[in-house]
């Protein structure tokens, strides 16, 4: 094939949050020379589609209401239109797995690849029905997070396991590097005294990120160790009635709600450990960026989280849905700070062996390039 491969992305909204942020890094390290990138969105833009542009990518959004109302009948012929000519299409998230094949195949595309970024829990049951009927059939191969997903997706219908590919998430080690974001003026910035401990949690404020339970461990946590601070990092659905939560277990001046932020590393630079409460995962991209900083990490044992965390080498496990083993783990790393440094350390190191965003964009030009030319 001749000139760059056209490679176009379906994905349903590009909104700040984990699946949009990774299409970003992907898109900023693929080789433009080799590949041309369009992204199509199906309902909604938002700040990753204004950073896409600003590279240079296209970026359409066909503002449907929903894939499953009228509008999205009146877009199809649309993006079948748009696709045509395209050898590989590469859809991100359910609705558009099932939207983006259907239109893919309809535009005859070379190859269709869908992208698997948890073990299930965005999809009820009637989803999970349509894609293993309707969506598992068409596609070429199905992108997983981490070993955890793909090994839920081979037992799927109408998959075959050398269709499932795992293409681990990755992290810039560069820019999340703790030599470029000293300590001490990060704690400054969050207001953060000298004598005080802070713990952080990076994530959407979703049920199944598992905030509610850290804040019954923050009650262990602040009866023994007072100077003990809470940093909430993200916004959502659950953030008012975690600030009422807090609030009724007496945690109002030790939990500090701070809302997204585009400055991550600067505030895992003020943390003295990285709380992971979540129920379930897929590969939290806060994590990675967690460790990359260095940062000692307590995790819940659920999804990806034992894929990148050796159990006492490189963090700690512990069952979710217990505020009394995740309140020990803290403390533990608190109260031994020499270990939760040699934690921290073993945590970069393990990021820098296998999880770069150099190793995961090359994982993906290598898929695209073997399905165009194949």
């Amino acid at each position: 094939m001749n000139g760059a491969i056209p490679i176009a992305y379906v994905i349903d909204k590009l909104q700040l949050a984990g699946a949009q942020v990774h299409l970003e890094h992907l898109l900023r390290g693929l080789d433009r020379g080799e590949f041309r990138p369009q992204v199509f969105c199906l309902i909604r833009g938002g700040p990753i589609a204004d950073r896409l542009r600003a590279l240079g990518t296209s970026v359409e959004v066909l503002g449907m209401e929903t894939i499953y109302g009228p509008r999205a009948l009146w877009a199809l012929p649309r993006l079948v239109r748009a696709l045509r000519g395209t050898p590989v299409v590469h859809t991100y998230l359910v609705s558009a797995n099932l939207y983006g094949t259907l239109a893919a195949r309809l535009a005859r595309a070379r190859a269709v690849i869908t992208s698997r970024r948890d073990t299930g829990f965005s999809r009820n049951w009637r989803l999970r029905l349509v894609e293993q009927w309707l969506v598992n059939p068409r596609v070429d191969r199905v992108v997983a997070v981490c070993p955890a997903v793909a090994r839920q997706v081979e037992r799927e219908r109408g998959l075959s396991p050398e269709r499932v590919v795992t293409i681990p998430n990755g992290v810039d080690a560069a820019a999340f590097d703790p030599v470029l974001h000293p300590r001490v003026p990060a704690r400054r910035r969050l207001g953060l005294a000298a004598d005080e401990a802070a713990l952080g949690v990076i994530g959407h404020l979703s049920p199944v990120k598992g905030h509610a339970d850290l804040l019954v461990a923050m009650v262990r946590i602040a009866a023994r160790r007072p100077r003990t601070r809470l940093i909430v990092v993200g916004d959502g659905v659950l953030r008012q009635p975690l600030e009422r939560q807090a609030s009724a277990l007496g945690l109002a001046d030790r939990v500090v709600f701070a809302g997204a932020t585009e400055t991550v590393a600067e505030v895992l630079a003020a943390l003295d450990v990285v709380v992971v409460p979540s129920h379930t995962e897929g590969l939290s991209n806060a994590l990675l960026e967690a460790m990359a900083m260095a940062r000692p990490v307590v995790a819940t044992a659920v999804g990806g989280n034992p894929d990148v965390v050796e159990a006492d080498r490189s963090g700690r496990l512990v069952p979710p849905r217990n505020p009394e083993r995740l309140a020990e783990a803290v403390l533990r790393l608190l109260e031994c700070p020499g270990e939760a440094q040699l934690l921290g350390e073993a945590a970069r190191r393990r990021v820098l062996a296998g999880f770069t965003l150099a190793r995961m964009v090359a994982g993906h030009a290598a898929l695209y390039r073997s399905l165009a030319r194949a």
